[in-house]
């Protein structure tokens, strides 16, 4: 390794992201964009969406907004014609013709140990465990009777 690389390597943070060639710079004022963006999306569109959506990305044509469920993607996808016209007219936006919707993967919270343990399983009783058995036992499907015996293996005496 050069001497040369090695000072490089130990700049300190603060004047990596003051240097204008500076990748994490370029990054952090692509983040506080965005971010300043998001803000006054927020601002034109429905209050009740507010909190369940974010801005993630804005690429040429195309803007990528993550929401926290499923539920929430469908809503925001009823008013992509709102998210388009906001950016387009009032955030002068005039290129971005797409809206592309992503559910969060949710990340376990390390700070709430409870949060990261393991569904227990479904255990029935032995009498729903018997129904099952005889529910298969008189099901005509192949894939359905596998489905009912395997659910009726999760007795635990």
């Amino acid at each position: 390794m050069h001497n040369t690389d090695r000072k490089t390597k130990s700049l300190p943070i603060s004047k990596l992201l003051k240097d204008k060639h500076s990748s994490i710079a370029d990054l952090c004022n692509k983040a506080n964009s965005i971010q300043e963006i998001n803000q006054k999306l927020k601002k034109c569109l429905d209050p009740s969406l507010h909190n369940h959506f974010e801005l993630a990305n804005i690429k040429t044509d195309t803007v990528t907004i993550l929401v926290n469920s499923s539920t929430w993607a469908t809503r925001l996808r009823y008013n992509i014609p709102a998210i388009l016209s906001a950016l387009n007219k009032q955030l002068n936006f005039t290129s971005v013709k797409t809206v592309r919707i992503k559910v969060k993967k949710l990340i376990p919270d390390i700070s709430n140990p409870t949060s990261n343990k393991a569904k227990k399983p479904i255990t029935l009783s032995q009498n729903s465990a018997q129904i099952l058995k005889d529910v298969a036992d008189n099901c005509n499907d192949p894939e359905l009777r596998k489905c009912f015996i395997k659910l009726s293996k999760n007795y635990h005496h």
